[in-house]
């Protein structure tokens, strides 16, 4: 069974991504060069269609509180549960 915070093949390869990509993006931000950022392709995207801000947040948040938090993620699936028959 997986549990939050277990150093796992999985959780290793997340926290080698998080940390490539914030390096990537410091670098790239420290010399000056901001069109060499990951998210300066996404910043297209978000101006055109603010609707994506919404979206990547709630992913954001879901995905979050699914790996992180799994007994917070638990108790929200029953209190929303309750409340349909």
């Amino acid at each position: 069974m997986w549990r939050a915070w277990q150093l796992d093949v999985g959780t290793w390869a997340v926290i080698v991504w998080l940390g490539w990509f914030t390096v990537w993006e410091a670098w790239a931000l420290a010399r000056g060069s901001y069109l060499d950022t990951f998210t300066a392709h996404l910043r297209p995207v978000f101006l055109t269609a603010p609707v994506t801000w919404w979206i990547a947040l709630g992913l954001w948040g879901w995905i979050g509180v699914h790996m992180l938090a799994p007994d917070l993620e638990r108790w929200l699936i029953d209190a929303v549960g309750k409340g349909t028959p």
